[in-house]
């Protein structure tokens, strides 16, 4: 019988494998779990009924993960949490906000292409997340106290890791400390928030890898690039040379070209930008005031 290793907090442990032909779309900061279970206390926990439930302290109810597949086939998708590795695909999703009391609708624009875009530099994350974790065949993540997101991706710190769920390569941090990765972290991310900062300070310093593409201020939606159709496609030439925003800026950069009605500055007010550790806030729209090693993110209430 295993021996697990003995946590007080949720971790999910699962296998890393994508044969070829898969249609998972794994990427620098997305990998999927096969077969996982959720270890506390040196006990694995299958899920039931097609879900984990998992308490988490300061939350008066559970929070629910749903696996996809079958029995026998479970798969859980992870977005790896404390990171921001450049998009190797997004496109816009329609949304409501609710302004001065007053619901806005932002669907669609039918005048412009809804394709996936990509930035550049993704192709070094997603090698090495994938090829670290498969190597090791095994994930373990430690779950964020927001469990899920929107998507209903489970939200870990992610280490390469074994059958017993032992702590390994701790995957989330060396894609920042390469430089294959940004940091992008919210107050929940708690005592993770000064190592991953300095890391990316590092990083930075040293010019690699995203720091060298690295322009701060956002870049327009002409400057994105088509988007591969596998992981595994070889990233165009022209994209190596091209220059690169925070993530999360490209993304409202797309939100604003794909979505009737949004303009710019408010798709960067989704989140707040806070200089760590003096508190200070701005809008997401002035993010640029903030030293992206000194930069967390909260969401906007927008009012």
């Amino acid at each position: 019988m295993s021996q697990f290793a003995k946590y007080p907090v949720p971790h999910l442990l699962g296998r890393v494998s994508y044969p070829k032909g898969t249609n998972l779309r794994p990427d620098g900061d997305t990998i999927h779990l096969f077969d996982p279970v959720l270890l506390i206390n040196g006990q694995a926990i299958p899920p039931q009924n097609g879900r984990f439930t998992v308490w988490v302290t300061g939350s008066p109810k559970p929070k629910i993960i749903n696996v996809k597949g079958k029995p026998g086939s479970y798969h859980v998708p992870i977005r790896l949490e404390g990171i921001d590795a450049p998009e190797e695909h997004y496109r816009a999703t329609p949304f409501t906000l609710t302004i001065s009391g007053q619901k806005t609708d932002f669907p669609f624009n039918s005048a412009v292409t809804h394709e996936e875009r990509s930035q550049p530099m993704w192709s070094p994350a997603t090698s090495y997340a994938v090829s670290t974790l498969e190597k090791a065949g095994w994930a373990l993540a430690l779950l964020d106290r927001e469990v899920t997101d929107k998507y209903g991706r489970a939200l870990g710190y992610v280490h390469a890791s074994n059958a017993t769920g032992a702590q390994k390569t701790f995957v989330s941090l060396e894609l920042v400390k390469r430089g294959l990765a940004y940091p992008f972290l919210f107050e929940s991310a708690g005592a993770f928030i000064p190592i991953f900062l300095a890391a990316a300070a590092k990083a930075k310093q040293n010019n690699l890898g995203v720091w060298q593409h690295d322009q701060y201020k956002p870049l327009t939606f002409k400057q994105s690039y088509p988007a591969p159709k596998h992981f595994t496609d070889a990233e165009l030439p022209s994209q190596f040379r091209g220059k690169l925003n925070l993530p999360v800026i490209f993304r409202r950069i797309v939100d604003a070209h794909q979505l009737k009605g949004l303009s710019l500055k408010l798709a960067f007010q989704k989140y707040d930008a806070i200089d760590y550790p003096s508190g200070n806030l701005v809008t997401g729209d002035k993010y640029f005031q903030i030293p992206v090693e000194r930069l967390i993110w909260a969401p906007h209430m927008f009012t």
